[in-house]
C-alpha cells in the first residue's frame, strides 16, 4: 500500500463538510493537506505549493472545476499535477472529457466514501511515481 505521508495533496472544494471531510481522511493517512474553498484559491495554492495531487470539485462559485481545470492544463507549470474529480454533477463530466486538454487522471461522483477516496488517490500518486522513473 502506497505510503501518503510523502505527498502534498491540494484539496479544493466549497462545501465546508466534503471539504474537511477529504481533508482528514488524507491527513489521517499520512498526507500533507492543503486545502482551498474556491477555484481562485485553488489555482493561488497550486502555484505555490506544487502539489502532487489536486482533488477538484467542479461546481463551485466564482471559478467552477471546469475553469479551473482548464487554467491548470494550460499553465506550464501546473500541467504536469494529477487532478482528480470529485463531483456530485456526473453530467458534467462532459465538459472536461470533450476539451482538447489531457483528461484529468481521475474521476469519482459524489457522495464519497473513504476507501474509494483512498483507493483513487493511491493508485493516481502511484501511476505519477512510474511516469517520473
Amino acid at each position: 500500500m502506497l505510503d501518503l505521508s510523502r505527498f502534498k495533496i491540494l484539496v479544493v472544494d466549497d462545501e465546508p463538510d466534503i471539504l474537511r471531510f477529504i481533508a482528514a481522511v488524507l491527513e489521517d493517512n499520512g498526507a500533507n493537506v492543503f486545502t482551498a474553498e474556491n477555484g481562485i484559491d485553488a489555482l493561488k495554492s497550486a502555484s505555490i505549493v506544487l502539489p502532487d495531487l489536486i482533488t477538484l470539485d467542479l461546481e463551485m462559485p466564482q471559478m467552477d472545476g471546469a475553469q479551473v481545470f482548464e487554467k491548470l492544463r494550460s499553465d506550464p507549470e501546473l500541467r504536469n499535477i494529477p487532478v482528480f474529480i470529485i463531483s456530485g454533477k456526473p453530467e458534467l463530466r462532459r465538459l472536461l472529457y470533450k476539451r482538447s486538454t489531457i483528461p484529468p487522471e481521475g474521476y469519482l461522483d459524489k457522495p464519497i466514501d473513504e476507501s474509494s477516496l483512498l483507493r483513487n488517490v493511491r493508485k493516481i500518486l502511484s501511476l505519477k511515481m512510474r511516469k517520473e522513473k
